[in-house]
């Protein structure tokens, strides 16, 4: 009596379908991955590639980019008139727009110059500016006024144009006191008294 062949296919099913044994299981369960496992499957990885890892190595703190970050239009001295330039500023506050026009005299762009050079802006004041009815150099609003200490030599007519249509191109600016070595004798001045001093094919602000 002849027996029927075994069904292999029914066979290879019934074995694939055979749930693996407890120790093939946790063998390969996630949960007994620990992380000593796992970093030294990535030194092995590493190695393979050609580089030998290295311990933390600290430097020291992180880079700091610094530098001026604002562009402001200043007056500097071309052929004896005021001439319009754009340098760099820490910010476009009247303080940092003065302290620019200041350093510009120690690398001014080429073809102009500064009568500002021998001078230093000792210190900056903001008022309320209250108008003179008997100054014809007063503008015609309120706004502010704004009190500039320099010291070094006697400043040049020039040089105090420089100043004041510098910071009158603040338009909250409306009127400049200059002062000179620790002097207390301030007086007004605003850029229409400098109009005379504007560049050619150009002019200043009030």
């Amino acid at each position: 009596m002849n027996r029927p062949a075994p069904n292999r296919a029914a066979s290879n099913r019934t074995t694939s379908s055979r749930p693996l044994n407890r120790a093939t299981h946790r063998a390969l369960s996630p949960r007994s991955l620990n992380w000593a496992a796992l970093a030294a499957l990535l030194l092995v990885a590493v190695a393979g590639c050609g580089v030998s890892p290295t311990g933390v190595n600290d430097k020291g703190p992180p880079p700091v980019i610094s530098g001026d970050s604002t562009i402001v239009r200043v007056y500097l001295v071309r052929s004896g008139r005021l001439e319009p330039v754009s340098v760099a500023a820490a910010s476009g506050h009247v303080n940092d727009v003065l302290s620019a026009l200041f350093g510009a005299g120690r690398r001014p762009p080429s073809g102009v110059g500064t009568t500002l050079s021998r001078m230093r802006l000792a210190q900056v004041q903001l008022v309320r500016y209250t108008p003179d009815p008997h100054s014809r150099n007063d503008p015609d609003s309120a706004g502010l006024r704004l009190r500039v200490f320099v010291s070094g030599p006697k400043m040049s007519r020039i040089a105090m144009a420089q100043i004041t249509c510098t910071a009158r191109l603040r338009p909250e600016i409306w009127a400049v006191e200059i002062a000179q070595s620790g002097s207390e004798n301030l007086k007004i001045h605003t850029c229409r008294e400098y109009w005379d001093l504007a560049p050619r094919n150009g002019h200043l602000p009030p």
